[in-house]
């Protein structure tokens, strides 16, 4: 069956669409995945694609003139898509005038049912579950099994040996403790002095390594940090200078990494990386839901939900969590076995 998937958002909600495509692809489908430009390396390597194709070629200036990706749709003759997340509805606009036989989407609200589609239910404010679970309910109803929860990312030999060669020579035969202080602005996180203060009680009473992940666009919650800790030979600050690619092998190469509910914590999981993460503890915001699936993490939670309303999902845990909680973890998570 010639499938397509279409997942147009996050990093984060991208790679946890991998198992829907693995699941997929393992029960004999022939599995397209149309994304944003950005992100497509996530599947570079992966078996389970046959091919990736970017929404900026097929319909540059989409959503506003959907009818060109319904029109690509046609050409490909499709026997399904998938609208792994359809709240933008000319999404549903687009599949509903392709001429694809059977079309599945989720979260399409009233204009998926409109546009004929088979819509899913997610549940996930009555059934918190792993996220890759719920979207693995699109193969369920084609009768495709479930493959398992954790997301791939798959990196080739020279990609590892190169993300090792990038590590600073300082930090060599240290174990590394990723920090990655931004959020992308679409989850609950801390202060970036909680980072901080982190990053130096790791450099005051052990001997590991400390690598700064993020954006360069996040490079300003650097700016109230402590010299002596930007300096420090044991810190390799690799904010803005890592693709996704070399992003995903340095993370590979950490102990723990350390990030809130954001797209680098599902690269982690990819990858088979412990991680301590600070969590809101209210649904559809907690790990439950958006922690790592494919490695030992360590969750800190408030003991209350501090937020105002249930429609902000940013805030900064109402100080109810400390750099001392997060080393603790830390030390937790480098004492337990393999």
């Amino acid at each position: 069956m010639k499938t397509i998937v279409v997942r147009l958002d996050h990093l984060g909600d991208l790679l946890l669409t991998t198992p829907l495509v693995r699941a997929l692809a393992l029960a004999g489908h022939d599995v397209d995945v149309l994304l944003r430009q950005a992100f497509a390396p996530i599947f570079d390597h992966s078996p389970h694609v046959r091919e990736c194709i970017c929404i900026e070629q097929v319909a540059p200036d989409f959503p506003r003139g959907w009818w060109r990706l319904s029109r690509w749709l046609r050409s490909r003759n499709y026997d399904l898509i998938i609208l792994a997340y359809a709240k933008e509805k000319r999404l549903c606009f687009a599949s509903a005038f392709s001429g694809t036989p059977r079309r599945i989407a989720m979260w399409s609200g009233v204009w998926g049912r409109l546009t004929f589609h088979q819509c899913l239910r997610s549940e996930i404010l009555t059934s918190p579950r792993p996220f890759s679970q719920i979207l693995l309910r699109c193969a369920e109803a084609v009768g495709a099994p479930a493959q398992g929860l954790k997301p791939d990312l798959f990196l080739s030999e020279p990609e590892r040996a190169a993300a090792q060669a990038l590590i600073p020579p300082s930090l060599a035969g240290r174990a590394l403790i990723g920090i990655h202080p931004g959020s992308a602005g679409n989850a609950c996180n801390l202060p970036s002095k909680i980072y901080a203060d982190l990053a130096a009680k790791i450099l005051q009473e052990t001997n590991y390594g400390v690598v700064l992940t993020g954006t360069a666009d996040e490079t300003p919650l650097l700016t109230e940090w402590p010299g002596e800790v930007l300096s420090s030979e044991r810190v390799w600050n690799a904010m803005g200078k890592l693709n996704l690619r070399q992003l995903a092998g340095v993370v590979a190469e950490m102990k723990v990494y350390v990030c809130s509910s954001t797209g680098p914590l599902h690269v982690a999981s990819a990858l088979g990386t412990r991680t301590v993460s600070p969590f809101c503890p209210a649904v559809p915001l907690n790990a439950a839901i958006w922690g790592n699936v494919g490695a030992l993490a360590r969750v800190i939670e408030p003991a209350t939900c501090p937020r105002v309303s249930p429609s902000q999902t940013c805030c900064d845990f109402g100080g109810q969590i400390s750099s001392s909680q997060l080393f603790a973890e830390i030390q937790r998570l480098l004492r337990s076995p393999p």
